[in-house]
């Protein structure tokens, strides 16, 4: 993410441009002031109105210089926020499926809700910060020094000392913003998981429980960010303290000096007047570096998010599928629990399959191995001569379909929930729905293709879900159609039907795992194939 937000870095060099032009004219307002009340003083008219001529322009550039800095700071953190949400997404859909499954999905909701903020708040706006603040800190120092060196002198020791007590804090803050960046994940997936099982905790009377739970993690969120304020609570104090007394420090030298005559009244006046202007941008750093410092761990989790543990390189494009699915002495396992152990099948290509076997029995991961979900933990799965690790998964996944029982829809029309976002001529439409068996669904429907679908087909049945994805398939013109259990949701009749149409398709491969088989459509697959005791037979 911090490589992505390098496309800010031309922004932020904007700010620094529009920064210095601002902090100038305040440096110089500044200067003309104590040049006018010196003039004043020595009773000088026309060097104190050609002083407060020069003022008054300084002070109209000023206005727009400022401006143009609140619209650069826009720039910069909408483009930084954007590319590191964005880098995000694009690297979360590289993971691998399995690997993207094995996690529990609120923890991504998470970084790109909760941490994202975090990184936005106390890393881009503290870079700003930091940056606006070394440019004023350095041109107070600067017009203050030209009346004191005195004054250069505080001004590098209180730096010196804010920058020891930044460092002192930053790493207990480090530990404490990736200990509860870790917190928002779990606490995202419990809220998560309760609202989805909403009808289980009021139906079982869990509320009370449920309660209860909230208000732990709630509470343990909230004193971990309390933790966190105390640390920068401390680091602002010992900064304010340390500020103070260089205030106190440098209003009496100033004081000193000028009774002794030497620096004018004018002198003087620059330099109480520019204490403020000294201090504020240290106190800014002094709150801005912990938080930026802090943020260290919380990218560290967030890489390792992305990181892919099976890296193995993908170099081959297939443009079709037009070879035999090998299983060639495959073997499986989730941790100790062998699910497939030295498994060979060919699949030929435009064959039909039918797999059965006992629950648990293997079929499932079977179907994933063959679908590039996983890869195998020993033996190889081919594609006509080519092992198919090495052919990339976009093109694998272009060309073969997915039928799961729970169908995702998109809450989005009929049309695009068929066409997933892609356009096709309305005949192959028409094909597709009248074969899926969805033409008398559709003519029920308001607006037909354009009629909306709810969250996740919520307005619709399961059975009319499963047709739509089944229509997909066929829309897609794959040449694997993969299906797990897609007929579970659809009567006898429909589930005939519509498998009568996916075994009449020529050239292309079906693979059907499913607990539903019909007597009479049974003999049409070219083979029966049964997941059974870590293997597999074939009939």
């Amino acid at each position: 993410m911090k490589k992505a937000m390098r496309r800010a870095w031309p922004l932020l060099l904007a700010v620094v441009a529009a920064a210095a032009i601002a902090a100038a004219l305040e440096g110089l307002l500044a200067i003309y002031a104590m040049h006018a009340v010196d003039a004043m003083f020595q009773r000088d008219r026309a060097a104190f109105n050609e002083t407060v001529r020069s003022l008054l322009l300084v002070a109209g550039g000023l206005i727009p210089a400022m401006l143009l800095l609140a619209a650069c700071r826009g720039w910069f953190k909408r483009r930084a926020a954007v590319a590191a949400k964005v880098d995000y997404v694009r690297r979360l859909f590289s993971k691998h499926i399995n690997e993207f499954q094995a996690e529990n999905n609120a923890g991504y909701v998470s970084i790109l809700t909760n941490d994202c903020n975090t990184i936005e708040a106390d890393y881009i706006d503290g870079i700003y910060a930091c940056v606006v603040g070394i440019i004023n800190f350095g041109v107070a120092v600067l017009v203050i020094g030209l009346v004191s060196p005195w004054a250069l002198v505080a001004g590098v020791v209180v730096s010196v000392v804010s920058a020891v007590l930044s460092g002192l804090i930053a790493k207990p803050m480090q530990r404490h913003q990736a200990q509860r960046s870790e917190m928002y994940a779990t606490y995202t997936a419990y809220i998560k998981e309760a609202l989805s099982a909403f009808h289980i905790i009021k139906g079982n009377d869990l509320t009370g429980k449920v309660r209860a739970d909230y208000r732990a993690k709630s509470s343990a969120i909230q004193h971990k960010g309390y933790l966190i304020d105390r640390l920068l609570t401390w680091m602002i104090s010992l900064n304010r303290l340390n500020f103070v007394l260089t205030f106190i420090g440098l209003m009496g030298a100033t004081v000193f000096m000028g009774l002794k005559g030497i620096i004018t009244v004018g002198g003087v006046i620059l330099i109480i007047t520019n204490v403020e202007r000294l201090m504020n941008p240290l106190e800014k750093l002094g709150e801005s570096l912990p938080k930026i410092f802090g943020t260290a761990k919380l990218f560290a989790r967030i890489e390792g998010t992305l990181q892919n543990r099976d890296d193995h390189p993908e170099t081959v494009a297939a443009d079709r599928l037009d070879g035999a699915l090998h299983v060639d002495g495959v073997s499986f396992s989730f941790a100790d629990n062998d699910v497939l152990r030295d498994v060979n099948l060919r699949l030929e290509k435009g064959g039909k399959y039918l797999v059965v076997g006992p629950s648990g029995g293997g079929k499932t991961t079977l179907l994933k191995l063959l679908r590039k979900y996983y890869a195998p933990q020993s033996g190889r799965l081919l594609l006509g001569d080519q092992d198919l690790r090495a052919v990339t998964k976009d093109s694998y996944f272009r060309r073969i379909a997915n039928v799961e029982q729970q169908v995702f829809l998109f809450e989005d029309t009929v049309r695009h929930n068929l066409t997933l976002y892609k356009d096709y001529p309305d005949d192959m439409l028409s094909m597709a729905l009248d074969r899926a068996g969805l033409r008398e669904f559709l003519e029920r429907l308001p607006q037909g293709l354009d009629s909306l679908i709810l969250e996740n087909g919520k307005n619709i049945s399961g059975g009319e879900r499963s047709r739509l994805a089944i229509a997909r398939a066929l829309l897609n013109r794959a040449d694997i159609i993969f299906l797990d259990e897609a007929f579970a949701s659809l009567d006898a009749s429909a589930a005939r039907a519509i498998e009568r149409t996916l075994l009449e398709l020529h050239g292309i491969t079906v693979v059907n795992v499913s607990h539903v088989s019909f007597p009479d459509t049974r003999p049409l697959y070219t083979k029966v194939v049964t997941v059974k005791n870590k293997g597999v037979q074939v009939a």
